[in-house]
């Protein structure tokens, strides 16, 4: 065995060889592995648990709960004098401390009478009344509260009779969100907004003397009451209901007795001008003035792009990152010359033609 040598640099090169055919192989056949997913565990309430914000008592004692933390940290609050301060009935400060411990919001802390009225704001008690602030502040959510709250109170109020007092509202629960009550302006922006879209029917007696103004719920109106969804849910659905045709290759065609016409086409996806520009490609990359390297790895990628875009059923992706492999090879040439300045433009003219933009 004396003598024997390893040609280290023959293995090198056999290897980068090796490696270069996986690459190309890879380029021109990527493998597609069948991937389930499971979809991740979205939280189905904010800091704000849910409805907390509707409800007037709740949403009230979080917010004082925070103040009276913020002015004496660490020490118990007596949801009883909340309670007492709203003229509620007494028994429902236990209620309300257990309401709010279930969600997390305060802990309550149990002494030997059994009383369950002595609690301490958590964390998240704080973050959801942070949250009921910056809600109060939102006149988006604002104004879609006052909407559904004022409906389902017409509907419930206006059961036995026809024509309800608008202005009544204003000492019904439903008249707070977030712990705040709703102005005037915001209650007849959304009795306007009601009456314009035919869920309610605004009575013509005395329209100018707000305390007179009355309205009754419409069909309409109670079928969006029924319907358990919201109001902007219902007047969604009332607009994109309509007759869904269906169209094969064809464009330009509105048909259907409705106002909303689904449509759906079917188009052949055309890459016959990335193809063009690959054979374009291939014709010029020896006159580039390229290093050898280079001039191998534009060759490989052209060939990729060109079977992409000659495939019986072009795939967009597959074809897009192809063009761009050979774009950014093109872009590694230093040497610039009339035939690399045209190419990179031809290729950018077929890109638009194919993908638009």
């Amino acid at each position: 065995m004396a003598g024997f040598e390893i040609n280290k640099r023959g293995i090198e090169k056999m290897q980068r060889e090796i490696a270069k055919e996986f690459e190309r192989a890879a380029r021109k056949h990527p493998i597609r592995v069948p991937v389930q997913v499971d979809a991740p565990e979205i939280p189905t309430a904010s800091p704000v648990k849910a409805g907390i914000e509707k409800d007037p008592h709740l949403s009230r004692l979080l917010i004082w709960l925070d103040d009276l933390a913020a002015l004496q940290p660490g020490v118990a609050a007596d949801v009883s004098a909340y309670v007492d301060s709203a003229e509620l009935p007494a028994a429902e400060a236990k209620t309300m401390a257990l309401q709010l411990e279930q969600q997390g919001l305060v802990q309550i802390s149990r002494d030997f009478s059994g009383r369950a009225c002595q609690v301490f704001l958590t964390d998240e008690g704080s973050l959801a009344a942070r949250q009921l602030r910056a809600l109060q502040a939102d006149p988006v959510a604002r104004f879609v509260h006052a909407c559904d709250g004022l409906l389902h109170w017409l509907f419930q109020t206006g059961r036995d009779r026809d024509v309800v007092e608008v202005m009544a509202f204003v000492e019904a629960p439903g008249s707070y969100f977030a712990g705040d009550s709703l102005s005037v302006d915001e209650i007849l922006g959304a009795l306007e907004h009601l009456n314009q879209r035919g869920l309610v029917h605004r009575a013509s007696e005395g329209p100018s003397i707000t305390s007179s103004i009355k309205a009754t719920v419409t069909d309409s109106g109670t079928d969006c009451v029924l319907s358990g969804g919201t109001v902007s849910d219902y007047l969604s659905r009332q607009q994109r209901a309509g007759d869904t045709y269906t169209f094969n290759n064809s464009s330009g065609i509105v048909a259907g007795s409705q106002q909303s016409v689904v449509q759906n086409n079917n188009f052949g996806f055309d890459a016959s001008a990335l193809a063009e520009f690959a054979a374009l490609a291939r014709q010029l990359a020896p006159t580039l003035k390229a290093s050898p390297e280079h001039e191998e790895t534009l060759m490989q990628d052209v060939e990729v792009l060109e079977e992409a875009a000659s495939a019986e059923q072009p795939e967009p992706g597959r074809i897009r990152a192809a063009y761009l492999r050979v774009q950014e090879t093109l872009g590694a040439i230093t040497t610039t010359t009339a035939g690399l300045t045209m190419l990179v433009q031809q290729g950018q003219t077929a890109y638009q033609a194919v993908f638009g933009g």
